[in-house]
């Protein structure tokens, strides 16, 4: 397919779009770009002042802009629940829903109230429940798309469903991490399914930024310093979950990323086996409506 650049996105005027995790970085880029382009934004993140913050930067650059910003934490299934209620209640269509929130590489085990690893709770669970209470909208939207933002760190993972929680074995960040990544693209061919089981006329597609300048990405330890040098800005790391939400050739289940595995123009790759293992994907899937209590459907 031909590589796409920010300029080339389509006119959005009518469409609206949820981005979590909108206030920074790549979250924050897209809005803006999505905004640029004539769509109607909602940002969801933990702190309403942060959301307001990246709303005062976006008017700033596009005054015309249609953006909101709606409180969740995705950690707490009660809050995504919130969340999902008020944005229902103002809204008759969703196009574009950007799973894009998440947290990386955690120096130490952390988890959430309710006792779930930090990384899978906030990047895989949390989207999940999120995805869930926002399925029939979805379907009801001609040409809806969900994307889901993964990482080139899917490889490393490996679904433990004996030890989810890191309560039985040495915690790993980079593998924890990874976990939870793997976890998005078994979600995102997952949840293709349930669309075509429904008949909707929406699609699920994966993305991942290679390298790209976030504050996330620069704060990985010693390796902070090699992302400086090697990263691509922001405003090109956006690129591909750009490119997945808006492209119109687009297919279902492709996956997005830079053409040269960690910077270039967005190109979809192919998915390595591990994140195509459909029983896999099965199994975390119901695994994940037990954990957050969210049926799709």
């Amino acid at each position: 397919m031909k590589h796409r650049r920010l300029n080339d996105m389509p006119d959005l005027t009518g469409r609206v779009s949820v981005v979590t995790g909108g206030n920074v970085g790549l979250g924050f880029r897209s809005a803006l770009e999505l905004c640029r382009n004539g769509a109607d934004v909602v940002i969801a993140c933990r702190r309403p002042d942060a959301g307001q913050a990246a709303i005062t930067r976006i008017l700033a650059e596009v005054p015309d802009a249609r953006i909101r910003c709606i409180a969740m934490d995705l950690t707490d299934f009660t809050s995504v629940q919130r969340f999902a209620d008020e944005f229902c209640e103002g809204y008759a269509r969703l196009d574009i829903l950007l799973n894009n929130a998440g947290v990386v590489n955690l120096e130490e085990l952390r988890h959430t109230a309710d006792g779930h690893e930090m990384h899978m709770a906030t990047n895989h669970y949390g989207h999940f429940a999120l995805t869930g209470h926002l399925f029939g909208l979805l379907c009801a939207t001609p040409g809806a798309r969900v994307v889901t933002v993964s990482s080139g760190g899917y490889r490393a993972g490996e679904i433990r469903f004996d030890d989810m929680d890191w309560r039985k074995r040495p915690y790993s960040r980079l593998k924890s991490y990874g976990t939870s990544k793997l976890a998005n693209v078994l979600f995102m061919r997952a949840l293709q399914r349930r669309f075509e089981a429904a008949g909707a006329d929406a699609i699920s597609l994966g993305a991942h930024p290679g390298l790209s300048g976030t504050e996330r990405q620069q704060s990985i330890g010693m390796g902070g310093w090699l992302t400086r040098i090697l990263a691509s800005p922001v405003a090109i790391g956006v690129a591909p979950q750009l490119c997945a939400a808006t492209c119109p050739t687009a297919q279902a289940g492709e996956y997005y990323g830079p053409r040269f595995g960690i910077r270039g123009a967005p190109r979809a790759e192919e998915i390595k086996p591990v994140g195509c293992d459909d029983d896999t994907g099965e199994k975390l899937w119901g695994l994940s409506a037990e954990v957050t209590g969210v049926s799709f459907g």
